[in-house]
């Protein structure tokens, strides 16, 4: 079934609502972000110390350093991600307000 609200059924009550979860949504999503900005710069810092551990052993042949970059992508594809989601999250319940 779908969502549907006819113009009497939209109160302030109902604003209030979709205002909470608008942001609430906007809450989840900056902590989803700045977790993986900090998970993105703590294996930057590990990757990097065991890098130069290997250099120093004479065993970093061993380890391809492109992985940090690989890694970067990732994070930045995973914030894409929840960027977007958090997006159409938002933007739903406002087009179902101002279609109603």
């Amino acid at each position: 079934t779908a969502i549907t609200l006819s113009s009497e059924e939209i109160t302030a009550s109902t604003i209030i609502i979709v205002v909470i979860f608008i942001i609430l949504i906007v809450i989840v999503n900056l902590v989803a972000i700045i977790g993986l900005l900090r998970g993105k710069q703590t294996r930057f810092v590990l990757l990097s110390g065991l890098l130069k551990m290997y250099k120093d052993q004479n065993v970093d042949g061993y380890y391809d350093p492109t992985v940090l970059s690989n890694y970067n992508v990732r994070y930045a594809l995973f914030m894409i991600a929840v960027g977007f989601i958090g997006l159409i999250a938002i933007a739903v319940p406002i087009v179902i307000l101002v279609t109603a």
